[in-house]
């Protein structure tokens, strides 16, 4: 710095901050100082003392920088790329196509089994002769031949025991197509960290690390591997299913048409979802054990004399049919089980407790429950009655509702009368509450709450439904028939009107009726598409 003597003057403060500009060689703009220049020759302005650095010429440093980039990018391509491309190649421990496996023996510790393929797919031969799960053993050769290796130890260790090769967890021999086989695979102990699984290929002198799921997958007991279905059929092609119970009383369903079934005895219609529920809880059963594959003493098992007998048959005229059997109750551990047998195999299954409760089913849980099958588009007239004095008469004409009698300048609600339609023309019942009903006062139907009677627009009367709620259940029926239906509470919801919600009072408009809150059906119960139609033509007589 330079200072005048006696004054206050300083070195000027450079124009840029950035970097402090090297010294002028000769006189240049005001405010800097010549070189050599044994004073300034006028008072310059103040600046703040500070360490002025030096200027390093940004050439320079760009040059650096490219050059560590270049070196970067050298690296990258001469090490890591490769090397990553070798680890996205991972040589499989097993070069076997799964396809081409025919045969399988998985030998552990305590218990052996043995899978071979045929032209019906795949069985266990050992321990037990049974047909086997595909999916299962497809999974199990997916394991083995994806299975990749994870590093390879170039050297035999002396003491296998500390990778849990000397008495292995599973030792895997395959059998290809051609009757070749290839080097078994033994399954050591896990790796503490990392997980990994310590393998050997036969009596080479090297070992190799891969995931530790090839143990886990490979870790199956022959209940795992055998084919857990019971019954095998199609529903399109059954004919007639029979529920014979322990006393011998028989509830049969008879397919009449693709899409018709009849109730026996009584030759009632069926409830169409209500057999496909039923046809699909058979088909979908499942074993969870197999207790016994030649049982001597059916029953030690409860199949002697069996608690219930489902028989189905397939075909146009039933010749087919399989028969399954259902016995006692048991407990494995804390998992109640029953136990069950096809009539024509020896095997004895082993089924969860809830099996007997869903096969059970009375002959009312598959009757159709409609009370009153109609179209709703027929309706010319409507008459909605209740006990308590409210009543309202509505007639349609050209798609619209009036009241009949003209009483004053009331108003029907159209879309209110159509909910109301809908709500009747699905109305069913939960269960059949008695049949014949011979006094309709113990249901409380022998003077309704309700009662709504349908005529068609040719004046032809389609039916009355009444309704009552006794000792806090509400019943239905339809006027004229023997059959006491107990509904479910959001279904009689739905009906239980009053007029003001159908007709709309003179100065009302505006104001909003709320009518009862829809539910959703409860399982099975669900309509087809175009169910509700079928019951356009039934019974246009009755009353």
């Amino acid at each position: 710095m330079a200072r005048r003597p006696g004054g206050a003057g300083r070195d000027p403060q450079p124009h840029r901050a950035r970097l402090a500009r090297r010294a002028d060689p000769g006189p240049g703009r005001a405010g800097l100082l010549p070189l050599r220049a044994h004073r300034p020759a006028a008072h310059d302005r103040d600046r703040h003392r500070r360490v002025v650095a030096p200027e390093v010429p940004v050439i320079r440093r760009i040059l650096i920088l490219l050059v560590l980039v270049a070196a970067l990018g050298t690296y990258l391509y001469v090490y890591e790329l490769p090397e990553a491309a070798r680890e996205g190649k991972k040589a499989k421990l097993l070069g076997v196509d799964k396809d081409a496996v025919t045969g399988v023996v998985l030998t552990y510790p305590d218990r052996e089994l043995e899978l071979r393929k045929d032209d019906q797919g795949w069985r266990l031969v050992r321990p037990a002769e049974a047909p086997a799960d595909d999916t299962v053993v497809k999974g199990v050769l997916s394991t083995l031949t994806d299975a990749e290796v994870q590093k390879t130890l170039g050297e035999l260790p002396p003491n296998l025991a500390d990778f849990g090769l000397d008495k292995p967890t599973v030792t895997v021999k395959l059998t290809l197509k051609d009757g070749s086989q290839p080097p078994p695979l033994v399954v050591g102990k896990n790796t503490t960290i990392g997980g990994k699984a310590y393998v050997r290929k036969d009596d080479e002198p090297k070992l190799y690390l891969t995931t530790s799921a090839l143990g886990y997958g490979l870790n199956k007991q022959a209940k795992d591997v055998r084919d857990k279905a019971i019954l095998a059929f199609k529903d399109d092609d059954v004919s007639r299913v029979e529920i014979k119970a322990e006393n011998g009383d028989t509830v049969a369903l008879v397919r009449k048409d693709k899409e018709a079934w009849t109730v026996e005895p009584g030759d009632h219609p069926g409830d169409t979802t209500e057999v496909r529920s039923y046809l699909s809880s058979l088909r979908s059963m499942r074993a969870v054990d197999f207790p016994d594959d030649h049982p001597q003493d059916l029953g030690k098992y409860g199949l002697a004399a069996p608690r219930l007998t489902v028989t189905v048959a397939t075909g146009a005229d039933g010749a087919t049919s399989q028969a399954l059997l259902v016995g006692a109750e048991t407990t494995e551990g804390s998992q109640k089980q029953i136990y069950a047998k096809r009539g024509d195999q020896p095997t004895v299954y082993a089924l969860g407790d809830w099996t007997f409760r869903t096969l059970a089913k009375p002959p009312s849980q598959f009757r159709d429950k409609t009370v009153l099958g109609f179209d709703p588009s027929r309706v010319g007239k409507l008459a909605f009655e209740r006990k308590d004095g409210g009543a309202v008469r509505l007639a349609r004409a050209e798609g619209k509702w009036t009241l009949e009698g003209g009483e004053g300048k009331k108003t029907p609600k159209d879309s209110a009368i159509a909910t109301l339609l809908d709500d009747l023309r699905d109305l069913r019942g939960a269960d059949i509450a008695a049949e014949p009903a011979k006094d309709l006062a113990a249901w409380g139907l022998d003077r309704p709450d309700l009662r709504i009677t349908l005529t068609d627009k040719e004046g032809q009367p389609i039916g009355t439904v009444l309704g009552a709620k006794h000792d806090g259940k509400p019943y239905v029926m339809r006027a004229g028939s023997e059959t006491v239906f107990e509904a479910r509470d959001y279904m009689y919801a739905r009906l239980d009107k009053q007029p003001k919600d159908l007709v709309e009072e003179p100065g009302a408009a505006g104001v909003t009726t709320t009518t009862a809150p829809s539910a959703p059906p409860e399982p099975g119960e669900a309509d087809e598409p175009g169910e509700a139609d079928d019951g356009g033509d039934m019974d246009d007589g009755a009353d």
